[in-house]
């Protein structure tokens, strides 16, 4: 067959070529979904990852991260060798919605709350990390291919994996967590132990993939409810090896003063910290404790890392306390004090 138009031929040749770029062009600007945190109903068990955090993407796509956790989470890339930042610093300083990154230059969302989203798009082809601030073991992954590289994976696999991911994490059954951690009514228990009395401030447990760490943290004092006699000392103990807490008393202080002790909290010989609560409403607040973050050369671990917090209680009565880092979530707790 003889075509007696050639401009007609070139003309639709023309056309299948503009067509077959522009598929190639919405091919290289495709948006990909992930999560960033997850958590029970009861906002007690916090899924601290990102869901997934392994993607295989084209240079020029974009990944929009969505926050699923009352607590918060950033979105942050780091070039090599450049030590982290506290989640309060960022990159330094924030970087809007939609940013480009290429490997070259930092970039990090602002602290995200339930429902925030944060988009970054890639422009060159490498692996990079991705990292939370605000939980530095929370890592993942995103290789960024060349535009005409095959891709691994569809939107529908990493929404799947994200899927078991998060139930992997949040239905992790252990003995511990299933101790009373809830109950917060005004009975009183007639089991009194004299002595120490330990309470679990939050546990949690470390998982991995190819990619990263993931963890789930349960945000309760377990047996966050204790009955003692005057002139007990109450124990707590941080057994999650990645989310920090506090014991607070009284008013809290400010959310820029977090860190510290207040300056009644005195150091015991094992390097617990010690206070002693003489009637309701005194003031009293642990600082931030739990294990020492991950060691990076030219990052000072401020404030100094404790495991364990004690509290001498002289007198009777009701004394309420709280994680003044995860109340939000419902880490309350009571210590009633009998004659």
């Amino acid at each position: 067959m003889k075509f007696k138009n050639p401009t007609f031929v070139v003309v639709a040749l023309s056309v299948v070529l503009a067509n077959l770029a522009l598929t190639r062009t919405i091919q290289a600007q495709q948006i990909w979904n992930a999560t960033a945190g997850a958590q029970s109903k009861d906002m007690g068990k916090q899924a601290i990852a990102f869901l997934p955090n392994e993607l295989w993407i084209h240079a020029g796509d974009s990944i929009k991260w969505t926050s699923a956790s009352g607590d918060i989470h950033t979105v942050s890339f780091f070039i090599a060798g450049q030590p982290y930042a506290d989640f309060t610093v960022g990159c330094p300083g924030f970087s809007p919605s939609g940013v480009s990154f290429n490997g070259l230059a930092c970039v990090s969302a602002p602290p995200l709350l339930a429902g925030d989203s944060f988009t970054v798009k890639f422009t060159m082809a490498g692996n990079f990390k991705l990292i939370c601030l605000v939980h530095p073991h929370m890592t993942g992954v995103i290789h960024v291919l060349a535009a005409k590289a095959a891709l691994p994976h569809d939107q529908a696999f990493y929404d799947k994996q994200a899927a078991d991911q998060q139930k992997s994490l949040l239905t992790d059954a252990d003995p511990e967590a299933h101790q009373d951690h809830s109950e917060m009514d005004d009975s009183l228990s007639t089991h009194v132990i004299p002595g120490k009395n330990s309470v679990a401030a939050g546990i949690g447990e470390m998982a991995a993939t190819g990619a990263g760490f993931q963890s789930l943290s349960i945000v309760r004092f377990l047996n966050g409810k204790i009955v003692i006699r005057a002139g007990d000392t109450v124990e707590w103990t941080n057994k999650d090896p990645a989310l920090p807490h506090t014991v607070t008393f009284g008013v809290e202080p400010d959310p820029a003063h977090f860190g510290p002790p207040s300056g009644n909290v005195s150091f015991d010989a094992d390097g617990a910290g010690h206070a002693t609560i003489h009637f309701v409403g005194d003031s009293v607040h642990s600082g931030i404790f739990g294990a020492a973050p991950q060691d990076q050369s030219g990052v000072p671990v401020a404030p100094p890392a404790y495991t364990v917090f004690r509290i001498t209680f002289t007198h009777p009565g009701t004394y309420d306390y709280k994680c003044a880092l995860h109340d939000n979530l419902g880490m309350l707790g009571k210590v009633v004090v009998l004659p």
